[in-house]
């Protein structure tokens, strides 16, 4: 769903200067908006209304807060949002409030349009933590996303395998995993490769019903049908039925159905469409409920528990989530965990999207101290960072070489 930096992020470490002062946090509402960004023919950009489509309010207590600078500039004022090209063109959109502190995550990026979430606190009196600071997330809209993948890691996009080589495609999936909990999201194939040979990755999935040239031993690919558009569905069943052939043991569905900007779907329509497409495979292969955001109701785990008995008769053998926070909160990420395991009827839990705000050095501590958690955990039986790129807060510092986050996901 997010991260926190692209290629064309340098810009987030030479233009912003962090400088910690000690506050105090008390009640912060934090409210999801999403803004749609379209680009028009003649190159340039239309930016709409914000639309709320989230709240919830955190309880804190004493923490160290951040505030973000930005660097001194010659042609304008000191801003409080980072730009992120859609491309490699030199046009690009930001957008936010401007009494937020912002930083940029990007998610799939539509062939044509993005959308933003923002996610900020509307108190002007709250202090709140650099790495809590506002969220801006790039991700697809509808159909849109069938031909586009999470964001690559260089100026041209990587793109999902079209409907007429999804099934093909999938006639590379890998064979039996090596049996670790951790698995790799990824766009480009080539960047699972650094992961071989670990105990602890066993298997992969790119947001696709294909795996797009995957082939590392002990990585099992993992098919998703992301949305209910027909680029979605029409291919699905042959591809699917490819990767189980190919040794995939499991099938996830419907990519964050409770946000407007991703698979977009009610419970009781995502319900429909898991019979329509999930059900056919039931026996052949394990079936995950959607993966749904941490977002407060009525998206995240009131939306799950809602598809959950809207989806009458339908298997179900384990529940898919996202989180995305900070770096310094761990007991949000267990608790929500915890959560989760309940809300979804205490079936295995997979989180298959999770990545933390903050320094690489918050980073890696966050993870240090969750995996061997999580490992721990018999109910938790798969997740997987955000992602297998080369961005910052990802998990490799070039297409073939760990980044710090990298080494202690694969051998921690």
């Amino acid at each position: 769903m997010r991260s926190f930096e692209i290629s064309s992020l340098a810009i987030l470490a030479s233009s912003l200067l962090v400088k910690a002062v000690p506050v105090y946090v008390t009640d912060v509402e934090v409210v999801t908006e999403e803004i749609t960004v379209t680009k028009e023919f003649d190159g340039s950009y239309h930016t709409g209304a914000p639309h709320r489509v989230g709240t919830y309010t955190r309880h804190g207590a004493s923490v160290q807060a951040s505030s973000v600078v930005a660097a001194p500039s010659s042609t304008a004022a000191p801003v409080t949002s980072v730009v992120v090209p859609l491309s490699s063109s030199s046009s690009s959109v930001a957008a936010a409030k401007s009494s937020s502190s912002v930083v940029v995550i990007p998610s799939p990026a539509s062939s044509s349009s993005s959308v933003v979430v923002v996610a900020y606190s509307s108190s002007s009196s709250a202090a709140v933590k650099a790495s809590d600071a506002a969220v801006l997330v790039q991700k697809p809209t509808s159909a849109a996303a069938a031909t586009t993948a999470k964001p690559a890691t260089t100026a041209k996009p990587t793109t999902l395998a079209t409907s007429t080589s999804a099934a093909k495609a999938s006639s590379t999936a890998v064979a039996a995993s090596s049996g670790g909990k951790r698995g790799l999201a990824y766009n480009s194939a080539a960047m699972v490769s650094p992961f071989s040979g670990s105990s602890k990755v066993s298997w992969a999935y790119n947001w696709a019903s294909s795996s797009s040239g995957l082939s590392v031993s002990g990585i099992e690919y993992v098919p998703l049908l992301w949305g209910m558009a027909s680029s979605f569905t029409g291919p699905w069943s042959a591809a699917a039925s490819s990767a189980i052939a190919s040794g995939s043991k499991y099938l996830m569905s419907f990519n964050e159905p409770d946000l407007s900007t991703q698979a977009n779907l009610s419970p009781g329509d995502a319900a429909s469409g898991f019979k329509t497409h999930m059900m056919p495979f039931a026996g052949k292969a394990k079936l995950g409920a959607p993966a749904v955001t941490n977002g407060g109701s009525p998206m995240g785990l009131t939306w799950l528990k809602s598809f959950l008995s809207s989806c009458t008769n339908c298997q179900i053998d384990f529940v898919c989530i996202h989180w995305y926070d900070s770096a310094s909160n761990v007991a949000y990420f267990k608790q929500y965990v915890q959560d989760a395991y309940t809300a979804g009827g205490n079936k295995p839990l997979w989180i298959t999207e999770f990545q933390a705000s903050g320094s690489e050095a918050e980073q890696n501590t966050f993870l240090e101290t969750v995996l061997p958690w999580l490992d721990s955990l018999d109910y938790v039986e798969r997740y997987a960072w955000f992602m297998a790129g080369d961005a910052s807060g990802q998990l490799l510092s070039s297409a073939s070489s760990l980044s710090t986050l990298g080494n202690t996901f694969k051998s921690a």
